[in-house]
């Protein structure tokens, strides 16, 4: 029988390659209906989304969707309500799938968390780049020692300078800017590698010319750890294209994801990921085959709810990486 999903807000980009798995694996998953509090993406959601799945009912309220017969609820609201309706749900007896990043507030975050160890629930992350089949790739060499001792992990992730008005729109609540946008995606795989950073240090400018303004667009951060550092850029000033880089060093080898790919965007069907090894007469190319975004995430939480298996990211790991994104954006 398909775990039977209700969804929270409708609002985050990630929701549409959500529900386009949903609907593509109908013997796994089912949407049972969604809420959302702005009227006009509710509308726009619902004609996008009535060709996929012309059965899912759009709730005035999200207490008339809780009610509704559910093992499980997403959210993919606005970063600012994504914690209240995580905590409805919780709340309900629901375990939650979570759009990143975790809120604005660290202490709220601290609270969802413990509501779900007191119900014992489970809440997952969403961070769509942690199935992408470089990425595990890279996390196996570092966890595996592969690489050695790791004492550089470096990553930029920018957007296109064509979406800055948008974002700007988008993020005015929000003091990190692009940088609290897009950096949660890697700090989320450096703490996978390294831990829990000791040090964080902001650097964060507004560096466009003709847009006046204290928008953050050009976001830059370090991250102190007992042997390592962290670097992590997050612009929107992009116009070359595949320029999300990920680089990991270690003292027997490295690795580097060139271009990480675009999110929920199309992918290439091959993504490459360059290896040295000490002793290697150079840099070798591994091309592995891309996975499709989001199935992973579904698949994985729809075990761990099921008793099938341990969560690959626990609550600790959530917090430390939200902790994190939050001080590198001035945030807390």
């Amino acid at each position: 029988m398909p775990i039977r999903f209700g969804m929270l807000g409708m609002w985050h980009s990630h929701a549409n390659g959500i529900v386009r798995e949903i609907a593509a694996h109908r013997q796994e998953f089912r949407l049972v209906g969604c809420y959302e509090a702005e009227a006009d993406v509710a509308a726009d959601r619902s004609r996008r989304w009535g060709e996929l799945l012309p059965e899912v009912h759009v709730f005035d309220t999200p207490e008339e969707l809780l009610r509704q017969e559910l093992d499980a609820v997403i959210v993919e609201g606005r970063v600012h309500d994504n914690l209240r309706y995580a905590r409805m749900a919780l709340e309900s007896g629901r375990p939650v799938m979570l759009e990143k990043p975790a809120g604005t507030d660290q202490r709220e975050f601290e609270e969802i968390i413990d509501l779900c160890q007191r119900k014992h629930l489970h809440c997952q992350m969403i961070y769509l780049f942690r199935y992408m089949s470089a990425v595990q790739e890279m996390l196996r060499l570092a966890r595996k020692g592969e690489l050695g001792d790791v004492y550089f992990f470096r990553a930029r992730l920018p957007k296109d300078l064509h979406d800055y008005d948008r974002f700007v729109d988008e993020l005015k609540l929000y003091p990190g800017g692009i940088f609290f946008e897009m950096a949660g995606h890697v700090i989320d795989m450096m703490v996978a590698i390294l831990g829990k950073p000791k040090e964080v240090t902001p650097l964060l400018g507004h560096h466009h010319r003709d847009k006046p303004g204290d928008f953050v667009d050009n976001g830059i951060a370090a991250f102190q750890f007992d042997h390592a550092w962290g670097i992590i850029e997050a612009p929107i000033l992009e116009v070359a294209p595949h320029s999300r880089r990920i680089e990991v060093f270690g003292t027997e080898g490295a690795c580097v994801i060139p271009h990480l790919g675009s999110g929920h965007l199309p992918n290439k069907n091959i993504q490459p990921i360059e290896v040295y090894r000490q002793g290697d007469d150079g840099w070798k190319t591994i091309e592995l085959p891309a996975k499709t975004l989001h199935i992973s995430d579904l698949r994985e939480f729809i075990a761990v709810v099921s008793g099938l298996k341990a969560p690959d990211y626990e609550f600790e790991h959530d917090l430390n990486v939200q902790e994190a994104l939050l001080r590198a954006s001035r945030m807390i």
